[in-house]
C-alpha cells in the first residue's frame, strides 16, 4: 500500500478518537462541565469519579491514536497497562454508578423503574468490557485491535448523546439549576423507560458504521472486527429492552443494590 494511503488510514482513527471525545465533552457540558466551571461540582462522588474516568478514557484513546500515527509504536504499547487499569476502574465505577441510580430511584419511590433502568448502563459496560478484552486478545493483530478499541469507546457514548437529546430537545436548551447534585441525576421523577434511550444508544454506534464505511472505501471490504462488534452491540441494545421487564433482571438489580445498600 502506498505510504499516503496508509497515512490516511491511520489519521482516520485519530480523527475518530477526537470526534468521540468531543461527543463525550459536549454531551456532558450542560450538566457537568459547565456547572463545574461555575464552581458547582457534582456532589454525588461516585458519579463525579465515573464521569472523570470515562472522559479520561476518550483522552487516552486520542493519545494512543496519536502515538500510532506518529510511529511511536513502542510507546503506544507501553501505555497499554494504563489503558487496562483505566478500563478496569471504569467498569468498577460504572457498576457502582448504576447501583447508585437504582438506590436513588428506590428511595424516591420508583423502585420498579429504577431496577429496570439499571440495565441501560450495565449493558453498555458489558459491551465496553467485552470489546476491550477483545482488543487486548488481539494486541498482535493491530487491524483487529484498533477496531475493537473504536467499538469499545463508541458503546459508552450513549449517555453523552442521551444528555444532548434531553438538554437541547426535551428542555430546549434551558437546563434547570440542580439542587443537591449536578446532572440528570438531579431531575425529579422516575428514570425514563428503557426503550426511550434506544435511539441515543444506536446513534453512538454510528462511529462503528463510520469505520465500516471507511473500510469499504479504503480496503474494499469491511473488516470482520466491525461486523462482530457492531452485531454484538446492536443485539445487546435490542435485547436489553425485553430483559429489563423480566423478574430475572429485577432480581439481579435488587441483588446488586443489596451489595452496597
Amino acid at each position: 500500500m502506498p505510504p499516503s494511503a496508509e497515512a490516511r488510514r491511520s489519521r482516520f482513527y485519530l480523527w475518530t478518537a477526537l470526534a468521540m471525545a468531543a461527543t463525550a465533552f459536549l454531551g456532558f457540558a450542560p450538566t457537568f462541565w459547565v456547572p463545574l466551571s461555575q464552581g458547582v461540582p457534582e456532589h454525588i462522588v461516585v458519579i463525579a469519579i465515573h464521569a472523570l474516568l470515562f472522559f479520561g478514557w476518550t483522552l487516552f484513546v486520542i493519545l494512543q491514536s496519536w502515538l500510532a500515527v506518529s510511529g511511536s509504536v513502542a510507546r503506544h504499547r507501553e501505555m497499554g497497562l494504563i489503558g487496562v487499569s483505566l478500563a478496569t476502574a471504569m467498569t468498577i465505577f460504572g457498576i457502582l454508578t448504576a447501583i447508585n441510580s437504582g438506590l436513588r430511584a428506590t428511595a424516591a419511590g420508583h423502585a420498579q423503574a429504577g431496577e429496570a433502568f439499571m440495565v441501560v448502563p450495565l449493558a453498555a459496560l458489558l459491551c465496553f468490557a467485552g470489546f476491550v478484552i477483545a482488543a487486548l486478545v488481539n494486541l498482535r493483530r493491530p487491524e483487529w485491535h484498533k477496531r475493537f478499541m473504536i467499538a469499545a469507546t463508541a458503546v459508552i457514548l450513549d449517555a453523552a448523546i442521551a444528555r444532548l437529546f434531553i438538554a437541547y430537545i426535551v428542555m430546549g436548551g434551558h437546563v434547570p439549576p440542580f439542587q443537591g447534585n449536578v446532572g440528570i441525576a438531579g431531575l425529579p421523577g422516575p428514570p425514563p423507560p428503557v426503550i426511550a434511550v434506544l435511539p441515543p444508544a444506536l446513534l453512538s454506534l454510528l462511529f462503528i458504521v463510520a469505520g465500516m464505511v471507511h473500510d469499504r472505501r479504503n480496503r474494499g471490504a469491511v473488516h470482520p472486527a466491525y461486523w462482530w462488534a457492531g452485531g454484538t452491540a446492536v443485539a445487546v441494545q435490542l435485547l436489553k429492552i425485553p430483559l429489563s421487564d423480566t423478574a430475572l433482571w429485577h432480581g439481579v438489580a435488587r441483588w446488586l443494590m443489596s451489595l452496597v445498600g
